[in-house]
């Protein structure tokens, strides 16, 4: 009972603060690899899940200029750091983070 009382109750703050982690996240990734002046605009997009596909190839279209190394196919060297997982698939000449909201759909 207490901890289900609590769990709604900090449920939101911790959301919050997830995802303010996120936007800087976005914020710190851009300027490493775009630099100054900070120049940009962050986006929040929720394709439905036929549509991933073909909004991708959309926004590799659009910012394809920014970086040729991720629409060349080159292999990202690879780098020893904890936590840091890419792979060539993942990078794309935009800045992009997944959030899964998984945790908010009812259990059945």
């Amino acid at each position: 009972g207490p901890l289900v009382r609590w769990l709604k109750v900090n449920f939101g703050e911790v959301f919050t603060a997830w995802i303010h982690i996120k936007a800087l996240r976005v914020f710190v990734e851009s300027v490493l690899r775009y630099g100054l002046p900070v120049n940009f605009q962050a986006m929040l997009v929720k394709p439905t899940k036929k549509n991933t596909k073909r909004l991708k190839e959309t926004l590799n279209q659009l910012y394809g200029h920014l970086d040729s190394t991720a629409l060349s196919g080159q292999q990202l060297n690879t780098m020893d750091i904890p936590g840091l997982n890419l792979t060539s698939s993942d990078y794309y000449p935009y800045v992009f983070y997944k959030i899964s909201l998984d945790m908010l759909e009812p259990t059945r």
